[in-house]
């Protein structure tokens, strides 16, 4: 929902056009069209979820067989889905957890790349599951204690003829007579040649490591014996390099089954990494199943089980030196530098007793041998440790432990009292000028009446990043002025910007990420403005800013309300940290309803509307023409009085 000054002229950071007479058209195919939008609104998106606490805890320090049989434990005995049924099946499973998050009422095809309507399943023309392991290679016929037929994890939305064109063809590369399989809407190719184990099928670059923690995955889900739950008879599969072990049966499931080609697999793994969808399906389906893909929540462990030529397996030393001393509704951590080349950052773990078990509390970038833990109870002991990462995902053992009780002052007392209306009004999420770790910033408004004093405040997300504000001095926001919170206050090295709060223990992921201010007050903790951002559907990009447009505007979760920076500062990049943007003046009249200013009320216009609130572009090129019932917002009641309109008659 978008809130937009309701002053009779258009607003838009686009430019406007002039005001003209328009004409109303019908169409019975646009009723379609629209039915299907509106139902596609009703579908959930994916939100992105960590495992739960403690889910891969008897995995961890372990490496080899051991690390492999441990995760088994864990993903084992997942709760089946019915292949296909009257009630949710592997087919609702799919079309959510391979959902287009720009077109919600469609999903993407694996091979083929392309966008169709979920409701268009097993059609030629639409989508069918490919099982990733051919249910060829060890378990053939579907039944209810056929658990690899239906689990999801392996299942994939695809094109029916590119399913065929796979069939059960090993992943491997394609060396000769191969026939090329284009995917769509991207420079690259599927390839395949031969058939069945003799067979091939190179997938496209941006799906090889999916498909390959796919195959991961069923090696360690699947080993043998019974389901723990049910007792049904599973079977025991294995990856390999021997094309002679991988035999087709299609009358019967087999005890132990093949597939490969591994060495290919280990590749594909590396080559593409793990990505936010890959991440937001590993959490669809662990919602339904149960368990996760520990291979995509934890990538670095397929090489520490299966070897990867070439890959580094080695772990960077435990770090030392670890000290804990109280602060002011914090404990302050300090310890020595680590010396590898290839340091990615510290890992901080925390316990309420000595010895564990410890929580995850912070990620900490390399170059950083500190931390504020301002996330506790003030008072009480917490006891620390501390390992560290490195660029290849090898983890450390911990160094010492170290413990101290946080102190209360003057830091945790409640902010300000008067007006508070804070706004995180501008976000640096991939700074292209300097290193992330150097450029990152985001800017916050005071557009209330009283001045704020945000010492002891906490900034975080909705994973482990947060950060208690610490300023003896005071941080004050007066109303009608902005702050900048960085990473690195040095305008020579953060890319040129101002910055007057520097944070240590958060970050801004370029592609899926949140930002949250907010105060603690008693037990609870108080949110005063969050913004929920992905690159996929929120106008910012390397280098570019994202701006606010309109600085009273409510909901900042909506990528409307928001747009890309159009103006550089420091060494090129794009945005106003520590000043709002020039907004947009007045050109002309509007008229209400005709949305995309195209010169005809129809159908196109309503569309124009959710595509703008569902992520698919930009603002609107004008706003107030978009408040089709003309209440002062932007939402989905536009969209239905716009249809009455075009489709009934109603008077705008």
């Amino acid at each position: 929902m978008i809130n937009f000054p309701g002053d009779g002229v258009c607003h838009s950071s686009d430019g406007w056009r002039q005001g003209r007479k328009f004409a109303v058209t019908h169409s019975r195919d646009h009723v379609f069209v629209a039915v299907v939008l509106l139902l596609a609104l009703a579908l959930p998106l994916p939100l992105s979820a960590d495992p739960p606490a403690g889910y891969y805890d008897p995995a961890l320090g372990l490496t080899g067989e051991s690390l492999r049989l441990a995760l088994h434990e864990i993903i084992d005995d997942h709760s089946r889905f019915p292949y296909t049924s009257s009630a949710t099946d592997t087919w609702d499973i799919v079309s959510e957890a391979d959902r287009d998050p720009g077109l919600p009422a469609n999903v993407i095809t694996i091979y083929r790349n392309s966008s169709v309507l979920s409701s268009d399943h097993n059609t030629p023309t639409g989508w069918n599951r490919e099982h990733s392991w051919p249910s060829s290679y060890g378990f053939t016929n579907d039944g209810s204690c056929n658990y690899p037929y239906s689990d999801a994890h392996q299942l994939r939305a695809s094109s029916p003829s590119y399913n065929s064109a796979r069939s059960n063809r090993v992943f491997d590369w394609c060396t000769s007579g191969c026939s090329e399989y284009t995917a769509e809407g991207v420079p690259f190719s599927n390839f395949g040649s031969g058939f069945g184990n003799n067979g091939s099928w190179q997938v496209w670059e941006d799906r090889r490591g999916d498909l390959a923690r796919q195959m991961f995955y069923m090696e360690t889900r699947y080993e043998g014996g019974t389901h723990g739950i049910t007792g049904c008879s599973e079977p025991d599969l294995r990856l390999t390099d021997d094309r002679s072990l991988i035999i087709s049966n299609t009358s019967a499931n087999q005890s132990i089954a093949y597939m490969g080609v591994l060495e290919t697999l280990l590749l594909w793994h590396l080559e593409d990494p793990v990505d936010a969808r890959e991440q937001l399906r590993n959490d669809v389906i662990g919602s339904y199943q149960g368990n996760r893909n520990p291979y995509v929540d934890h990538p670095e462990w397929v090489c520490q089980i299966w070897t990867c030529s070439g890959a580094d397996l080695t772990p960077p030393a435990a770090p030392s030196g670890l000290t804990a001393n109280p602060g002011e509704c914090q404990v302050l951590l300090d310890w020595l530098d680590n010396g590898e080349a290839d340091l990615a950052g510290y890992s901080v773990y925390r316990s309420t007793s000595s010895g564990g078990p410890y929580d995850l509390i912070a990620s900490v970038a390399a170059g950083t041998s500190n931390h504020s833990d301002g996330s506790g109870t003030v008072a009480t002991p917490y006891f620390y440790v501390v390992s560290a990462v490195d660029t290849s995902g090898n983890e450390s053992a911990t160094g010492n432990e170290a413990s101290a009780a946080s102190q209360t002052g003057p830091a945790c007392s409640p902010p300000d009292p008067g007006e508070i209306d804070l706004v995180i009004s501008e976000v640096m999420a991939n700074p292209q000028a300097v290193f992330d770790s150097a450029g990152e910033y985001f800017e916050i408004y005071n557009r209330g009446t009283a001045t704020v004093d945000l010492a002891g405040w906490t900034i975080r997300d909705d994973d482990v990043d947060s950060q208690l504000i610490v300023a003896p001095g005071g941080l004050l926001i007066a109303p009608g002025e902005f702050l900048v919170l960085g990473n690195n206050s040095n305008s020579a090295q953060n890319g040129g910007h101002p910055t007057d709060y520097v944070y240590s223990a958060f970050f801004l992921a370029n592609s899926v990420d949140e930002v949250v201010l907010g105060f603690t007050q008693g037990a609870a903790f108080v949110e005063v403005s969050r913004v929920n951002y992905t690159s996929s559907t929120f106008p910012y990009g390397a280098g570019v800013a994202m701006e606010l447009i309109d600085l009273a505007t409510i909901d900042t979760n909506t990528p409307v309300a928001w747009e890309a920076a159009t103006e550089t500062f420091g060494l090129g990049d794009f945005g106003t940290p520590g000043s709002g943007p020039v907004p947009p003046g007045p050109d002309a009249d509007f008229i209400r309803g005709e949305v995309n200013l195209d010169g005809v009320i129809d159908i196109s216009d309503p569309i124009t509307i959710l595509e703008s609130l569902f992520g698919t572009m930009g603002p609107l090129p004008c706003a107030d023409a978009g408040d089709v019932n003309d209440d002062g917002l932007i939402n989905l009641s536009d969209v239905i009085f716009g249809l009455g309109v075009i489709f009934v008659g109603d008077p705008l």
